[in-house]
């Protein structure tokens, strides 16, 4: 994918931060998202195509690349604010910035902000998807410590979405690339092997992917693994 066909830039000198949210974009929503340590950086890739989101998280002189943003012509910038303080979000907002969220927040909640204010997931396949929220902060957790890629993250959320349960390649299928799963095509069994590679390798016995025969896979989450993911 090309940095101009993105629906969301992520600007962030945090890379744990930046992970969750392209998950939250890529895995969860299935659109397009980059990641960028500073902003000049997202306006020289651009190339004059601007997509419809900026997340502007932790930079310096925050106020002032807002403004550039906003000169540059981007349509909608929103600021991460670590601090969580009225103060920060009046300059934030003064500097330009669209909307201000404060952190801590659940990766659920930025993406109904996001649905209120410029469209994501607005449609009836975006509120099923809103609906199923139980596990959106885990699967961020959890995809960017392994080092998934975006497709393995896509699999993996709708496996700990139904954690414990048997989850079938149809399933899988319709969800990801919205039609039935053709008989033969081995590309869950693929993604599947590496998303149970990494994850043997950073969470040990603790979350698990098994293949059930002529069934799907089902994903466990033992309690040491509750635990990590509770911390």
């Amino acid at each position: 994918m090309s940095v101009s066909t993105a629906y969301a830039y992520i600007i962030d000198s945090d890379p744990g931060m930046a992970l969750s949210l392209r998950h939250l974009f890529g895995a969860i929503c299935d659109v397009g998202a980059e990641i960028f340590q500073d902003p000049a950086s997202a306006v020289a890739a651009s190339d004059g195509a601007r997509p419809p989101v900026v997340i502007l998280g932790r930079v310096a002189d925050r106020e002032d690349h807002i403004a550039a943003l906003k000169s540059a012509g981007f349509p909608f910038v929103m600021v991460i604010d670590r601090r969580d303080s009225a103060q920060e979000a009046e300059r934030a907002l003064l500097a330009g910035a669209d909307d201000v969220i404060g952190f801590p927040f659940s990766l659920r909640l930025l993406a109904l902000r996001l649905r209120a204010r410029v469209g994501l997931l607005d449609s009836p396949e975006g509120l099923e998807i809103l609906q199923d929220s139980e596990n959106w902060d885990d699967g961020a957790y959890i995809a960017s410590r392994a080092g998934l890629t975006s497709a393995e993250a896509q699999v993996a959320h709708i496996l700990i979405s139904h954690a414990g349960e048997i989850v079938s390649r149809d399933e899988l299928s319709y969800a990801i690339d919205h039609r039935p799963w053709d008989y033969g095509d081995r590309k869950f069994d693929v993604h599947v092997a590496k998303i149970r590679k990494k994850l043997t390798a950073v969470f040990g016995e603790h979350i698990t992917v098994n293949t059930v025969r002529s069934a799907g896979y089902t994903l466990t989450i033992d309690e040491m693994g509750m635990q990590r993911l509770m911390r």
